[in-house]
């Protein structure tokens, strides 16, 4: 699956928070301890969260553990889908890219991020 600009826009904007997480010793102590502050200083956008909402940041890079993250439950009610992914589903797509559309609808990261940003 091609991933659109916006997309490859967003693996960029994160890889850069990794690099100057892995890089920076202060900046990954400031983004574990308050990750707002820390993305508002590394962006020079201000954001701020919904009150129900906050943003957890957990050092994963020690090489002997493996992480498993658990996204939220996708509330099927509120996911509007794009024309290429109503025609996947209305096309009858085989159930490897059911599953992969289904994964972009549901977890894309950049969404997230950009919700955050946005919501000042």
């Amino acid at each position: 699956m091609e991933l659109s600009q916006k997309e490859k826009e967003g693996q960029e904007f994160l890889l850069s928070i990794y690099r100057k997480f892995w890089e920076d010793s202060d900046f990954r102590l400031e983004l574990t301890e308050d990750p707002i502050k820390a993305l508002n200083k590394f962006t020079g956008i201000q954001a701020k969260l919904p009150e129900d909402k906050m943003v957890v940041v957990e050092d994963q890079t020690n090489p002997n553990h493996v992480y498993l993250n658990i996204p939220p439950q996708p509330n099927f009610d509120d996911i509007e889908l794009n024309d290429d992914q109503l025609e996947m589903v209305a096309g009858g797509v085989e159930e490897a890219l059911y599953w992969d559309a289904l994964y972009a609808i549901t977890t894309n990261p950049l969404d997230a991020i950009k919700y955050v940003m946005d919501h000042e």
